[in-house]
């Protein structure tokens, strides 16, 4: 028996479960006496739950009422002639303007509204073209049958949704609204539909309930004490409770905060308002039409039946609350001295490891679950510090190793925060030992490198930057766990400044060996012309065929040097790009006509199809000129029979350029590839001997101008059946987009 209790004793589930057994044994005495008084307590949740129930009939009501305008105002939008009137057709008096035939042919339906019962329609208004009232129907407040008054006509076509039926403005939602509508002195709930003839629109009807009826109607059909219509800013438009003092309040600030918090978590909010000194519960809710939110509807319950019962169980279920309370503080007092001793132990030593002192450990030599767990404790502290230590380790291995690098390292947060810089961008920064970098990624002084750097059009490095005076490489790359959560990102910068420096002296040398070959090959080609014309004396046969063929070459080498002298611009940043507005018509005649001869020559048909009544397009003139002459050029040397047409028609978003040909074609695997710098779709075939050939330029550069010009250049072609390049540019009468995108170094970082 001894032995036994022992081990009860030893356990820590029996420790605590003995004392609030009779705490158990004590709340089952007492439960009984206090779930009566708990019925009060659940009766605020029954009267919420009774609220939202009405707060959702009412708002069904108004969608009722809506739908049923809807199909009322189809039924007059549509109706035919009535002989027995005689009434013509509604939308036949509209279009003829009719204005008696019209009201007699509206009256029978403005009275019929009034006999059913899910209409409650108020007021009938037909208005025309102008914004002016045809017919203006309003039944008299408090008034029973048939009694109506008519208005003269009105001037409505300053209202927000006369414009809209007028000019057969569409949302999602349709042709037809709904909203509120002040008329005079009244607010009105309204329908708004179009009438059409055809596919013309001749006039607008308009079907107009009362705000205090459609509230009336409301309240009865949702049994609510009373509704209230609030605008958007919380203050009351009409309410069944009466809008004078001590009636109907608007709603505070912290009041419309919380409907706004509410409404975008579909939660509903409840506020109690005094009126006629009578409490009452208000739930609000967005007044809703046609998908927007117009307005805030408020049904209204009484709470007279909660706060009676309230008041008569509060002061017994505070007395119980009370004993109770200070029956478990006692237990748990006496609980908590037998528990807390050996755990405090453990707090202290786990704080004290925490401050560095990890030879410290826990001394609880209970014999339970928290004996256990402090033995455990003290294995698992040993395990930590020996893992520590080699973390520790490994990490000043990896410091230094980043240390060493001779690239510069900046690790950053999610968010952007440097976190970590080597040695070698503490120096790319100019910073001391005792200087701290940046704090966030975005302060380091990257500017973009626009000129001279490596490529060509779309092969230039777009990740190389200037910081300070060098040029630097900047890749970024994202850090992230084996889960695929992101940590932040790392970035590497390469010093770049000494390739960079080599690249723009090729450049500048390659511009100027251009510029000295063009030179003396100008004075060869044009002395080959003057002795081909017989300038300097009659030639032979054999002479003409030598000069003939210095001419021809001396051509093609001073159209390989101007391509040379374009990418040498193009790659320094020194060729200038003056956007105007322009002809398309004038450099697409200006660069094919120097082409003629030798188009002619190969036997070929060159046919320009470029309407001169198309818009003014955005281009520089000189290089839309150079573009018409490398394309055209192009297909000339890869065409052996047949024709070359250029082409232009104007899209919705832009110009669209076409230069076909008959040629030989490009593979499809080579589309892409013959953009790019001596690439050149058939150079087997077409042989190194051969006086057409040329060095692959001539499309990069195409490519490169295109898009200078703000378009896209592509080309479809089939082997055998020739090919058509496009490109497009941008008319003038649109304002070109300049917005640069996001770096993606900025977004990775």
């Amino acid at each position: 028996m001894q032995r036994a209790w022992r081990a009860i004793n030893s356990q820590l589930r029996y420790q605590i479960i003995g004392p609030f057994l009779l705490l158990t044994v004590l709340v089952a005495v007492v439960g009984s006496i206090i779930v009566f008084f708990q019925v009060a307590g659940s009766l605020q949740e029954r009267f919420n739950n009774q609220m939202a129930s009405v707060t959702r009939t009412a708002n069904d009501a108004m969608l009722n009422q809506e739908n049923a305008n809807l199909q009322f105002l189809r039924e007059v939008a549509f109706a035919q002639p009535n002989p027995s009137i005689p009434a013509p057709g509604v939308p036949d008096a509209f279009q003829r303007r009719d204005v008696e035939g019209l009201k007699l042919a509206l009256e029978p339906f403005f009275l019929l509204s009034s006999r059913r019962s899910n209409i409650g329609l108020d007021r009938l208004i037909s208005f025309d073209m102008r914004g002016h009232t045809l017919s203006d129907f309003e039944k008299l407040p408090d008034s029973y049958g048939d009694e109506y008054v008519s208005y003269p006509s009105l001037d409505i076509s300053s209202a927000w949704f006369t414009q809209r039926i007028i000019g057969r403005v569409a949302d999602n939602r349709g042709d037809k609204y709904a909203g509120l509508v002040q008329l005079g002195d009244t607010l009105y709930f309204a329908t708004i539909t179009p009438v059409y003839v055809g596919n013309e629109v001749v006039g607008g009807l308009i079907a107009a309930t009362r705000t205090d009826d459609l509230l009336t109607m409301l309240r009865d059909r949702s049994q609510a004490a009373g509704v209230t219509l609030y605008n958007s800013s919380g203050e009351v438009l009409a309410s069944t409770f009466g809008t004078g003092p001590g009636q109907a309040q608007s709603m505070d600030a912290d009041l419309i905060a919380s409907f706004k918090n509410s409404t975008s978590d579909n939660s509903s909010i409840f506020n109690a308002q005094t009126i006629n000194d009578r409490e009452y519960q208000f739930s609000y809710i967005p007044l809703v039409i046609r998908g927007v939110a117009v307005g805030i509807l408020a049904p209204a319950l009484s709470r007279d039946y909660v706060m009676t019962t309230g008041s008569d169980t509060l002061w017994p279920l505070m007395l119980s609350v009370f004993v109770l309370t200070v029956t478990l503080f006692v237990l748990g007092v006496l609980i908590a001295n037998r528990i807390t001793a050996p755990l405090g132990e453990l707090a202290r030593t786990a704080e004290a490891i925490t401050q560095g002192q990890f030879g410290r450990r826990a001394y609880v030599n209970a014999q339970n679950e928290i004996g256990t767990l402090a033995q455990s404790f003290n294995k698992m502290t040993g395990h930590l510090t020996d893992l520590y230590g080699q973390v520790s380790s490994e990490s000043s291995q990896r410091a230094a190793i980043v240390e060493s690098i001779a690239d510069g390292i900046v690790v950053c947060d999610t968010e952007g925060r440097i976190t970590l810089v080597n040695n070698a961008m503490r120096q790319f920064l100019n910073l001391q030992s005792d200087q701290s970098p940046p704090i966030w990624f975005s302060d380091i002084p990257l500017g973009e490198l626009t000129d001279g750097s490596f490529g060509f059009g779309s092969q230039r490095a777009h990740d190389l930057f200037t910081l300070y005076e060098r040029t630097v490489r900047v890749s970024a790359n994202r850090v992230q766990t084996e889960t695929g959560d992101v940590m932040g990102s790392v970035c590497v910068f390469q010093d770049m400044t000494a390739e960079v420096a080599v690249d723009r002296a090729k450049t500048n040398f390659i511009g100027t060996i251009s510029h000295e070959l063009r030179t003396p090959l100008t004075v060869i080609r044009g002395n080959a012309d003057l002795l081909m014309r017989g300038l300097a004396g009659p030639l032979e046969d054999d002479q003409k065929v030598f000069i003939e063929s210095i001419r021809q070459h001396a051509g093609n080498m001073t159209s390989l040097i101007s391509n040379v002298i374009m990418i040498a611009g193009l790659d320094s940043g020194s060729l200038a790009t003056d956007i105007e507005s322009i002809s398309i018509y004038r450099p697409a005649d200006d660069a094919t006509w120097p082409l003629q001869s030798a188009i002619k020559a190969k036997g070929l048909t060159l046919r320009i199809e470029i309407p001169k009544d198309l818009p003014e397009i955005l281009a520089d003139f000189d290089q839309l000129r150079m573009i018409f002459h490398q394309l055209v050029d192009n297909a000339r040397r890869y065409t052996a029979q047949g024709e070359i047409v250029v082409r232009a028609q104007a899209l919705p978003e832009h110009m669209l350029v076409e230069v076909m040909d008959t040629g030989r074609g490009i593979a499809p695997d080579m589309h892409e590839q013959i953009f790019e710098r001596f690439i050149r779709g058939d150079g087997v075939s077409e042989g190194i001997n051969s006086s057409e050939r040329g060095i692959g330029l001539g499309l990069a550069i195409c490519k490169q101008l295109v898009e200078r010009q703000g378009g896209t250049i592509w080309v479809e072609s089939t082997p055998g059946q020739g090919s058509s390049f496009y490109f497009t540019l941008r008319y003038a009468h649109v304002t070109p987009n300049t917005e640069k995108p996001s770096a993606p170094l900025a977004a990775a970082a």
